[in-house]
């Protein structure tokens, strides 16, 4: 087994020094296909108040231009969320993304063969980042039916989150993190939203945190690329 390790690892490396040879100098691929799944919850700030989260999947593209500045857009969708049956979102982002990161870099705290193989291939793979700002316009299919919730006295009252507005934008700001493999990419991707459009209103039938209004939201996305 052990045998079988060092080969797989010898095998990787030549692999990566030789992707590294070909892509000694920096190749100008300007557009980018990404697709990614991830969570969007809002970001709470009381403990008492209610979260709220749903699950999406996008589909994006970007063109940058020889300065590594460009435009990103693409398609959203948003589901398993309070209040809505759905929705869908279109991310107008202006982008910036750094020169590809080649530098070797391995940590301390080795303390297994599987520690330092993971760190060899994370060292070896080009690493790339990109930030980016805009806008998000969006629609949200409401489903106000409330939840009936029993606090142990056998009575129940209707809680939950209602969509007031059909209509969302949003001001976004991001940062997508790239392990590149020549064109291919794996990709995370963290950023926050404002909602400024107060699309979702808690309501309490016994008025515990009823109206209150989240506007901060957070994007927590991992996905594939491709570039071309």
């Amino acid at each position: 087994m052990r045998i079988l390790k060092i080969s797989l690892f010898i095998l990787f490396v030549c692999f990566s020094v030789k992707i590294q040879a070909q892509e000694t100098k920096e190749e100008l691929f300007f557009r980018d296909l990404s697709f990614n799944y991830g969570i969007h919850p809002a970001l709470i700030s009381d403990y008492n108040q209610p979260n709220l989260v749903g699950s999406m999947f996008s589909v994006q593209g970007a063109f940058f231009f020889y300065n590594n500045i460009g435009v990103r857009t693409g398609f959203t969708f948003i589901t398993n969320m309070e209040g809505t049956d759905g929705s869908v979102n279109i991310p107008i982002m202006f982008a910036y993304r750094t020169k590809t990161n080649r530098d070797f870099y391995m940590g301390s705290n080795i303390d297994s063969f599987s520690d330092l193989l993971f760190q060899i291939i994370l060292g070896l793979i080009p690493k790339q980042a990109e930030y980016n700002v805009g806008i998000n316009l969006g629609y949200i299919e409401p489903n106000n039916n409330l939840s009936l919730v029993d606090y142990g006295d056998g009575y129940f009252f209707e809680e939950g989150y209602q969509v007031q507005n059909r209509f969302a934008t949003s001001i976004d700001a991001g940062l997508r993190l790239t392990y590149r493999i020549y064109r291919f990419g794996v990709v995370l991707s963290p950023s926050v939203s404002y909602v400024f459009t107060n699309n979702f209103e808690y309501y309490s039938e016994l008025g515990l945190n009823s109206g209150f209004t989240p506007n901060w939201f957070m994007n927590l996305t991992f996905g594939i690329s491709y570039r071309f």
